[in-house]
């Protein structure tokens, strides 16, 4: 039997892979409906694995693309402008209900679903120690997300040495999206020590979020926190003057790090519990859906695990470069310059890379992008004024 922890997007994806081949199949998570969370801007490389479950995606906002501002600086890269034009839009997605979606899915496949909070893993004896008692498996699959619950058992995480930020987040109605943002858009506004996401929903709420690097100097507790962001950063303030807040602000941190294994004798991890990288680029649930249908189909077919871990890794590093590229300034150099210096395949490399182009085997269009940051900087730099 599959014991999967974790009803989330890694965990229903790998539990609809193994479910529909006739495996027993138990998800396993502490919460009866999902809960609302952080990681509501999909990107569109992701859709494989949407159309591949078979997800409703009907009533969510459809998101085109994406705009990143540096002071007044305003640019909008739209994704049918990618190198490769095979996924051309995402979806804006509140996740409690994009999780019921998928876990409705792998349930219909055939998994079945167990309420329970999960206190360790015994993997000599092979079961789930839980608050409900003990669930026996025949392999384990930690998809419970960024807690990392088996690689913290183990004592098998490494945080990144330099993506140590903290994030606090709410929701607000009457958020404005101004030019050159269209419907759907996801807005990332940057400032001196962090930046600002906003994510409009198809009910005109917005998600917002402050990020905040460890020398930005932002302190004290969360309102106070998110103060000291928005008296930082004009665009953020001018989106949010004529809005209402919705309840708390909520925070979390230290959003990078890896697990050193992803897999080991009857057990692997999916999503989040296998990596997780800063959010600036929206690629957490497109990892967790890639590494959650992979790595079922490898578990299916009696793959090689090690191979496996390896193409998610790989699959990383770009999106890894660009975000330390995003910190560094390197990135926003880039996508910021004067059109009239931006050559075509340079900006359609890096809509690629928005867009999660990561994945297929032999097109290394965004990693080739991603290592260039730093010499397209350089070139700007000394570029006639």
């Amino acid at each position: 039997m599959f014991l999967i922890l974790g009803a989330g997007p890694a965990g229903c994806a790998a539990a609809t892979v193994l479910a529909r081949a006739g495996r027993d199949v138990l998800l396993v998570d502490a919460l009866p409906e999902p809960a609302a969370a952080i990681g509501e801007s999909l990107l569109p490389f992701g859709t494989r694995v949407l159309d591949a479950m078979g997800v409703d995606m009907s009533g969510f906002i459809v998101k085109h693309g994406a705009v990143f501002t540096r002071g007044d600086l305003n640019v909008r890269f739209p994704f049918a402008e990618s190198a490769r034009r095979t996924y051309t839009h995402a979806w804006e997605v509140p996740r409690d209900d994009f999780d019921a979606r998928l876990r409705k899915v792998a349930l219909e496949a055939g998994a079945r679903f167990q309420l329970a909070k999960a206190r360790r893993v015994d993997l000599e004896r092979k079961v789930l120690v839980t608050d409900e008692g003990e669930i026996p498996y025949d392999t384990f699959v930690d998809a419970a997300g960024r807690r990392k619950f088996l690689a913290r058992q183990l004592g098998e995480i490494d945080l990144h040495p330099d993506l140590k930020n903290a994030a606090i987040h709410g929701q607000f109605n009457g958020v404005g999206h101004p030019e050159p943002s269209v419907v759907g858009d996801i807005a990332i506004t940057e400032f001196d020590g962090g930046w600002f996401w906003f994510i409009p929903f198809a009910d005109g709420r917005t998600s917002v979020g402050l990020v905040m690097t460890p020398t930005s100097g932002i302190t004290g507790p969360a309102e106070s926190r998110w103060t000291q962001g928005l008296e930082r950063c004009a665009q953020a303030r001018r989106r949010l003057a004529d809005s209402t807040r919705i309840g708390r602000i909520g925070g979390v941190q230290d959003f990078t790090s890896y697990a050193r294994r992803f897999s080991g004798d009857g057990w692997a991890l999916a999503g989040d519990a296998a990596m997780f990288l800063d959010p600036v680029f929206s690629s957490g649930v497109l990892f967790a859906l890639e590494t959650g249908w992979t790595l079922g189909e490898a578990l299916r077919d009696g793959g090689d695990l090690a191979a496996w871990e390896q193409g998610m890794r790989d699959a990383a590093r770009p999106m890894e470069l660009a975000v330390l590229s995003f910190y560094d300034g390197t990135f926003l150099d880039v996508a910021c310059a004067p059109r009239g210096l931006q050559k075509q395949r340079f900006r359609r490399a890096i809509i690629s890379l928005l867009a999660g182009d990561l994945f297929a085997p032999g097109n290394d269009v965004s990693r080739r992008m991603a290592e260039k940051f730093q010499w397209l900087a350089g070139l700007l730099e000394r570029a006639p004024s």
